[in-house]
């Protein structure tokens, strides 16, 4: 494509050069630099600009002034907006051939992808998902490396996506990804928000900042979507929904687990193996079994069946889809085994997850409830004294180990949370293999292990170290080596 055709929309400062050259890919990773790309760069990254000259970047779009002799130097005020523009240019607006549909908020939105994803495919829709877990679509599956992917990454995801076949995507949008408008260049048809609670205060700084990240995708990039229907599916249970603002032409429509919203709950019961709900629809009850467990998954389940419901999808497909869906890898994960002791793994790693999950065992268990869990290094500090209070409150038993302690030392990690430990029995063990073994040790028939803050990851980083660990991993070879 030319480079005149790829830039055309963008907020251009000025332009120096031929900007009818022929461009071959877009990128701002100098290493991933092919002949005949275009390179984004901040002034701030110029030593990258040499590197990038020299694997054959063809041109440049920058916010500050280059000597390097490429063929077009095109200067911008916003290089992260105009990376996403200009990715969308390139891949000639994947996300307008598609029905889109971005869940953003601090838990719940890897399940409720899981769930539109399911209703999607009961529908008879051909449906793709790009996640915390992984990018799927047409049978294919990628591990995610991030949440929500660079702008140019996103963009050719949603391209390929696209020529495969695939009709309706549905992606988190992490509180990182907005702020860094990672999704510019994406036309949203649907925003659904699931709740604002304390995490990531080490990238956002304070809580309003983080809430703010969060509003992005309803105020900005929804807002200025070309679709002609856009709706907003937000969770009024949440207080922090007083501060966002959605206005025409954007729908809005509620939901809540507490009382009356356009999606709610007139019936509710659970146990240990599931629940068992009843959603109102507007114009349709719906009654649903479903294997998953909590009020928060039930709070998910509304989510998802009112994005099906403004999507045009069928009471039918929803509700099948709904039940279908049998678990989410590391969300409340169970683990199977043969000794009656109910396992699970979850990736609860905030203070507001950790407090939900534990609340939710705590009243579903018949014998003790065991908690396995440490901390993330070179991460928010602030939450760990917090969830060694919670934890020291809601379960019987809490074994704090180590998690991904990066390049932080692991015991610090654990005395920090430990100062928030109160009273119940306490165990420390850093070798995050042998808590797990101690927890479940620690179990009888009517109790319930809990191993927390890892979840799907089947890695554990250790100074530079990436090692390959997986707690479901783990848990299943602990019952092997005990039979």
């Amino acid at each position: 494509m030319k480079l005149g055709n790829i830039i055309k929309g963008l907020d251009t400062i000025s332009i120096r050069g031929n900007t009818s050259c022929e461009i071959t890919g877009i990128t701002k990773d100098s290493r991933n630099v092919s002949e005949g790309f275009l390179f984004f760069v901040t002034s701030a990254s110029c030593a990258y600009i040499e590197d990038a000259f020299k694997r054959g970047a063809r041109a440049v779009v920058t916010d500050g002034e280059i000597n390097e002799p490429f063929v077009c130097v095109v200067r911008v005020g916003d290089i992260m907006k105009a990376l996403g523009q200009a990715a969308a240019n390139f891949y000639r607006h994947p996300s307008r051939r598609a029905h889109i549909t971005g869940i953003t908020g601090t838990n719940g939105k890897t399940t409720t992808t899981y769930l539109i994803e399911s209703i999607f495919r009961s529908a008879g829709k051909e449906p793709g998902v790009i996640g915390t877990i992984s990018y799927r679509y047409a049978g294919k599956t990628f591990k995610a490396a991030n949440t929500t992917p660079g702008a140019s990454e996103i963009n050719g995801l949603l391209s390929d996506m696209v020529n495969t076949g695939i009709s309706h995507i549905v992606m988190e949008a992490s509180s990182h990804a907005l702020d860094q408008a990672r999704v510019e260049g994406v036309d949203f048809d649907v925003a659904i928000f699931t709740n604002l609670t304390h995490d990531h205060l080490d990238y956002h700084g304070t809580f309003e900042n983080y809430g703010a990240s969060k509003k992005l995708l309803f105020e900005d990039y929804l807002a200025r979507s070309s679709k002609k229907k856009r709706y907003a599916i937000m969770n009024i249970d949440d207080p922090s929904i007083r501060d966002f603002t959605i206005a025409a032409p954007v729908t809005m429509f509620s939901y809540s687990t507490r009382g009356f919203a356009d999606a709610f709950l007139s019936e509710y019961s659970e146990s240990i193996d599931g629940l068992t709900l009843t959603i109102n629809l507007p114009g349709r009850k719906i009654p649903i079994v479903s294997p998953l467990i909590g009020m928060f998954n039930a709070s998910n389940i509304l989510a998802a069946a009112l994005s099906g419901y403004a999507t045009g999808i069928s009471h039918r497909a929803i509700k099948e889809g709904i039940e279908r869906l049998r678990g989410v890898p590391g969300r409340l994960e169970r683990v199977a085994n043969d000794r009656g002791i109910s396992v699970f793994v979850d990736y609860a790693h905030t203070p507001d997850a950790i407090k939900n999950v534990l609340s939710l065992l705590g009243q579903l268990t018949k014998g003790k409830l065991i908690v396995v869990f440490g901390c993330g290094g070179m991460r928010d500090a602030a939450k760990r004294p917090i969830m060694g209070a919670l934890a020291s409150r809601l379960a019987d038993e809490v074994i704090i180990t180590s998690d991904n302690p990066r390049n932080e030392n692991p015991a610090q990690i654990i005395a920090d949370i430990t100062r928030g430990v109160e009273g119940k029995r306490l165990r420390i063990i850093e070798d995050r293999r042998e808590a797990i073994f101690e927890g479940i040790r620690a179990a009888g028939p009517d109790d319930v292990v809990l191993v927390a803050g890892k979840g799907h990851e089947d890695y554990q980083i250790v100074g530079d170290s990436i090692l390959h660990f997986s707690d479901r991993e783990v848990v299943e070879e602990y019952f092997h080596v005990a039979t």
